[in-house]
């Protein structure tokens, strides 16, 4: 797996057990298999056994005596044994979290050269966010004809006007004039929305020629109430520094093509968000795309965490899983501890905990509350136990 940045991050150990074996057997438990992984400049080296010496030790111990799992009984919350849970290891990397990334471009008369430089790097800039490992997906606000901006294959699906490709990339066809990039992010929320996922880090980027009518406080605020998982957006721009004056292109102005201003104005609003966002704001007077457009996929790298959440394995053969038997330890920074669970994210408030994602009702993963998962991502050192097979411990 390819990371960037100068993470150091362990990967989650699943230790997935069945409640009721159909088999019958022991009183037994797993025990729990971890490796560390450290990303550096030389690349991620590992400490721990590796994958090809794990399988054949584990296929030479089968053959002779079967499965090895370590005994140990439990006690159960209401005070009785809680015994006869038999549990497999199995292992899953801590991944990086999804990102979604939105692009809102000016697409008035002023724009045309700069529209075809956004549509000539998008696939690039997917490209290397993909390289990264990163899973992304992609939003476009713009209107669409036949000369674009439309996205080719592989981010696209290389039709124009109809470049969709979800849920990968969404072309959100809507016009965005010199000024309203920002409304019109608020206003077509119900038509990208569906694309973005809760758990993902948010980016924003706007690409214009011109300010915006709507105060940076303002959006950051109209904005964050739309959802709660928009709370820690960050936001990109690619605007002009400079505002000439006509006048000023004959001598030779920084955002002058020839004797043409390439800006209306200075896009101050969209700097300050970036600042306040700690995103990265590109010089549309250099008309140098590609290098912004770089910038930006950097920072998407270097600012996406490990992901907080984590897949449920299916159960081995024989075997069942039970979800009432499950809890989560954490090793951060040398430091033990459990962490208990809550119902859902609702019930977290800004304590710690755990539950089950869509619901317990129906439990497809495991995710840490947003308190934990601040702990866990700003941790030097982090592993992660999902240990299943005794009785889950709620919290308090």
């Amino acid at each position: 797996m390819r990371v960037s940045g100068l993470w150091l991050f362990a990967s989650a150990a699943l230790s997935l057990a069945a409640c009721t074996n159909d088999g019958g057997g022991d009183d037994v438990l797993g025990s729990t298999t971890q490796n560390t992984f450290t990303n550096s400049d030389e690349g991620i080296t590992s400490s721990g056994e590796s994958t090809d010496e794990a399988s054949s030790s584990e296929a030479s111990s089968s053959e002779s005596t079967g499965p090895k799992l370590d005994s140990m009984v439990e006690t159960g919350t209401d005070g009785t044994d809680d015994s006869g849970c038999a549990a497999v290891s199995e292992m899953a990397e801590n991944e990086f979290a999804p990102v979604d990334i939105i692009f809102a471009i000016d697409t008035s008369g002023s724009m045309t050269d700069e529209k075809n430089f956004v549509q000539a790097n998008m696939n690039m800039f997917s490209q290397q966010i993909f390289l990264a490992n990163i899973d992304s997906h992609v939003v476009m606000i713009a209107e669409a004809s036949p000369d674009g901006p439309c996205v080719n294959v592989p981010l696209g699906s290389g039709a124009c006007p109809g470049d969709s490709n979800p849920p990968e990339y969404l072309h959100v066809v809507q016009g965005v004039s010199s000024s309203n990039a920002l409304d019109q992010f608020i206003a077509t929320h119900s038509l990208w929305a569906p694309n973005i996922r809760p758990n993902s880090v948010k980016h924003l980027v706007v690409v214009s020629d011109d300010n915006a009518s709507m105060a940076p406080a303002t959006f950051d605020t109209m904005f964050k109430a739309l959802d709660p998982s928009y709370a820690n957006y960050i936001f990109h721009a690619i605007v002009a520094f400079d505002d000439p004056d006509p006048l000023d292109c004959g001598i030779g102005a920084n955002c002058c093509q020839g004797l043409i201003p390439l800006s209306a104005d200075i896009g101050q609003a969209y700097i300050d968000l970036a600042a306040m966002t700690g995103g990265v704001a590109g010089d549309l007077c250099l008309q140098q795309f590609g290098p912004v457009f770089d910038q930006i996929a950097q920072s998407v790298q270097q600012t996406t965490p490990l992901a907080c959440e984590w897949d449920i394995p299916e159960p081995p053969e024989g075997q069942s899983f039970d979800p009432s038997k499950v809890n989560v330890d954490l090793n951060l920074d040398g430091v033990d501890e459990s962490v208990f669970y809550v119902e859902d994210q609702a019930a977290c408030g800004t304590g710690d905990g755990w539950y089950y994602y869509p619901s317990s009702a129906d439990p497809q993963t495991i995710r840490v509350c947003p308190t934990t998962c601040g702990r866990v991502q700003s941790a030097t050192q982090a592993q992660v136990d999902i240990l299943f097979g005794c009785d889950t411990i709620p919290v308090g």
